[in-house]
């Protein structure tokens, strides 16, 4: 990696993850107004409508405008094929959302979620297009035109969240949230890419051959994911009800939190490692797992020791029953952060295909295990299948995978992320055993962790970052005497 390309992928990391600590925020902060507003029950109904705007989702434009970060935009033809398709694709998931709205309230016996979901649907017509706009800004690098979209919409959806439960719209204000959020995402990277796109109601069919079996893998392995981390909302929803499935989308929600911004990390990867050889591919994509371990595995050890008094004191009591279904959500969150990466990786290295096969392997894997988690141990069984499922026994078939198509060591990838994980399960094990006071035990989860790093990697560690902070911190001064 030459100081040019490195310059450049530091500052892009610095405007994404500042963008998404901002969009999170505001969104952490929504959530726990809405907490506060509205009951359990109102989260489990939206956690119903999830089911199928999540599965929707899948099928926005900018799920297939990926294959232009892929493949690049010098051909015009197909740059335009994939827009073309990509709007109508959007037109017809608006259709198909809204119909399916209906058998889904019929399933979960709760009415309001037809009117909720065909409202919902709507973000496909406001949205058709962007994603498009939004794959030329990736392919370009301008992840500052990127960082800036996704942190206004953000704060477009706490503002139409706020407002509509105010104004007493109960459950509706989740909706109107992601509409206002899209609105305003459609408009700023329509505005900041200025690409001109020409829409064809049929798009070039031989344009589309070329890179159907890349969308079609894309398309695969998100249909797989979703059957994998949605299966679990269908089950809660239609078994133990909407207010267990209200403390569990929270937990959830909290415990992948963190995970989340590897979305927007992950785009910055997918661009670099389209762009490397083999080696330098591996090189990176060490660097990237070793730096998620060590940044994120104290983060989950803090977040399991403060969440029992936290999320009662922040949330509310009521919300007291979603804290132990965060602690064991949190095994997935970590491990599904590795997996989110390494999925990445297997796309970049043009082996999406076997991204799909794995995880549409998983499907009658998870599913009988969330079924059985549930009549055994209800929406904690649940939460436990997830951590074991979809949690340790998928990181390691990704590992083993994405050595295999990449022809790499699979001791060189695992490497890296064993002292983290270690480290932070002997600093949680030690505070579990230790009665310490409350208000100590972050402080010595965080110690024991940083000693055993530290030590163990006779200062190899710190040392490195610290240099990747000041390397950043430089990067980022820069910037702003530039600007």
């Amino acid at each position: 990696m030459n100081h040019i390309d490195a310059k450049k992928i530091a500052g892009s990391t610095l405007w994404l993850t500042a963008s998404f600590a901002l969009a999170k925020i505001s969104q952490l902060i929504a959530q726990i107004f809405l907490a506060h507003l509205l009951s359990p029950k109102d989260f489990g109904i939206w956690g119903m409508v999830l089911v199928v705007t999540t599965l929707s989702a899948l099928f926005k434009d900018a799920a297939i405008a990926g294959v232009l970060v892929h493949r690049g935009l010098d051909d015009k033809k197909l740059v335009d094929a994939v827009y073309s398709l990509g709007i109508n694709i959007s037109i017809v998931m608006f259709a198909v959302q809204a119909v399916l709205g209906f058998p889904l309230a019929q399933f979960f016996h709760e009415p309001l979620v037809f009117p909720l979901t065909l409202t919902a649907a709507i973000v496909f017509l406001i949205g058709a297009g962007a994603g498009s706009h939004g794959a030329v800004l990736q392919r370009q690098m301008k992840f500052r035109e990127l960082a800036i979209a996704d942190t206004v919409s953000g704060f477009a959806r706490l503002g139409g969240a706020l407002v509509c439960a105010n104004a007493g719209g109960g459950v509706w204000s989740f909706a109107i949230a992601e509409i206002a959020m899209t609105l305003v995402d459609a408009l700023l990277k329509r505005k900041f890419s200025r690409y001109r796109f020409t829409y064809h109601f049929i798009p070039d069919q031989s344009a589309i051959r070329e890179v159907q079996a890349y969308i079609s893998s894309l398309v695969g392995i998100n249909l797989a994911v979703y059957a994998n981390t949605n299966g679990d909302n269908l089950i809660i929803g239609r078994l133990l009800g909407s207010q267990s499935l209200g403390y569990y989308n929270l937990a959830y929600q909290l415990a992948m939190l963190p995970a989340f911004a590897l979305s927007q990390i992950n785009r910055i990867s997918f661009s670099v490692l389209s762009q490397r050889d083999n080696e330098g591919q591996k090189i990176y994509l060490c660097q990237m797992l070793q730096l998620y371990a060590l940044l994120y595995a104290p983060i989950y050890g803090l977040a399991f020791v403060v969440a029992p008094w936290i999320i009662p004191f922040v949330y509310g009591s009521e919300w007291t029953p979603a804290v132990n279904l965060f602690q064991i959500i949190l095994i997935f969150a970590y491990a599904r952060g590795f997996m989110s990466i390494l999925g990445t990786a297997l796309n970049a290295v043009d082996k999406p295909n076997i991204n799909a096969a794995i995880n549409w392997a998983l499907v009658p894997l998870s599913l009988p295990a969330y079924l059985i988690g549930a009549k055994f141990g209800g929406t904690k069984g649940v939460a436990i299948a997830v951590a074991l499922v979809m949690g340790l026994s998928a990181t390691i078939w990704f590992w083993i995978s994405m050595c295999r198509a990449a022809g790499w060591s699979i001791k060189e990838l695992v490497q890296p992320v064993l002292l983290p994980t270690i480290a932070i399960a002997i600093a949680l094990a030690s505070v579990i055993i230790i009665p310490l006071p409350i208000y100590l035990q972050p402080f010595f989860v965080v110690l024991v962790y940083g000693i055993l790093v530290s030590v163990i990697s006779a200062g190899k560690i710190p040392q490195m970052l610290i240099a990747v902070f000041k390397r950043s911190l430089n990067i980022a001064v820069k910037r702003v005497d530039e600007n």
